[in-house]
């Protein structure tokens, strides 16, 4: 089992501690100083820019947003990986609740603070760190818990990222695949490098807590089942998924199960290592005809399939054509 957190600092743009919350008792106050003088001297070495100080038995584990250092100390061995992420998720839930996450900020709801910090780590451990979540147990407006209200279900149980009792008229999901293509291209023209960078983007509108599954034309998956891969499979690589994920269950028979939360996710990201053929092709001349005039000529040539550049031509015209002429069909 990894490490606990012993405390988890709030400093300021000049080390001062704004905010700082003790875990387990084995750190005092005295270890923000600490960290600043050695963040001082790792400044001073222009190669380092990794995110953890040690100093006599103690890691220091940080982040910088705005004007404000985020940072845990540690006597034991934690994920920092783990960690840093949890880090990020704490700008996020102050963001939800502050708009924006600054000393200034910080000092004006430092009562709402500690009650996140609270929930968010317990005895050195992270929590919960869902907004959506945090946000129907702590109110901003109150600046403190309602003794009287309950935490909602998603506290207590498995599936922290979602609320039980939702409901809908009409239950509705739209995905979306959305892909970045990378190409690096030599003076000459030919490829050295391509990829393609994808997400898996999700809307749900669905009542209850409903499971749902996703396959996709994954080669490993295909291979294992016996059935022909040509130009239809894919290698995914680098694959991260969304914490709603059974892990196990991809692992077993790569189908993506999963409880959705409410609203818009990135399901998973992935990226193909794959030769891409640039959709479009850009090709510039340089003509210096004296010292004071240059011609330049840019060509850029499509690339996409027949259907595709019909579908842009149509676009573009559509784009171009007065908004009171319409399309129909007699």
């Amino acid at each position: 089992m990894a490490g606990a957190v012993s405390a988890l600092f709030l400093l300021d743009i000049k080390g001062r501690v704004l905010i700082w919350r003790d875990y387990r008792g084995d750190v005092s106050a005295v270890q923000a100083e600490r960290f600043f003088t050695k963040l001082i001297e790792k400044e001073v070495d222009p190669e380092s820019h990794d995110p953890v100080v040690h100093d006599n038995g103690v890691s220091y584990l940080f982040i910088q947003h705005n004007n404000v250092y985020l940072m845990t100390a540690s006597r034991q061995n934690c994920n920092a990986a783990s960690l840093l992420f949890f880090l990020h998720r704490i700008v996020d839930v102050f963001k939800h609740y502050f708009e924006e996450l600054e000393e200034e900020s910080l000092r004006d709801n430092f009562v709402v603070v500690y009650e996140l910090l609270d929930e968010m780590m317990d005895f050195g451990y992270p929590q919960y760190t869902e907004a959506k979540i945090l946000s129907e147990f702590i109110k901003t407006d109150a600046y403190r818990m309602e003794v009287t209200q309950r935490p909602p279900m998603a506290v207590t149980n498995a599936v922290s990222w979602r609320s039980e009792g939702i409901r809908y008229k009409k239950n509705e999901v739209f995905l979306d695949v959305v892909e970045s293509v990378n190409i690096l291209v030599n003076s000459n023209g030919q490829i050295i490098r391509s990829d393609v960078v994808g997400a898996l983007k999700m809307r749900t509108y669905l009542s209850g807590m409903p499971e749902c599954k996703l396959g996709l034309n994954d080669r490993v998956l295909l291979e294992a089942q016996g059935r022909a891969t040509k130009g239809k499979a894919i290698d995914l690589e680098d694959i991260k998924f969304h914490q709603c994920v059974r892990l196990a269950r991809f692992e077993n028979d790569r189908t993506i199960s999963f409880v959705p939360p409410d609203g818009a996710f990135d399901l998973m990201t992935y990226r193909l290592s794959t030769q891409v053929k640039p959709l479009i092709w850009v090709e510039a001349q340089i003509e210096r005809h004296s010292k004071s005039r240059i011609e330049i000529l840019v060509k850029a040539r499509s690339q996409f399939k027949e259907p595709l550049q019909q579908m842009w031509r149509l676009r573009s015209l559509c784009y171009l054509m007065p908004p009171t002429l319409r399309f129909g069909h007699h």
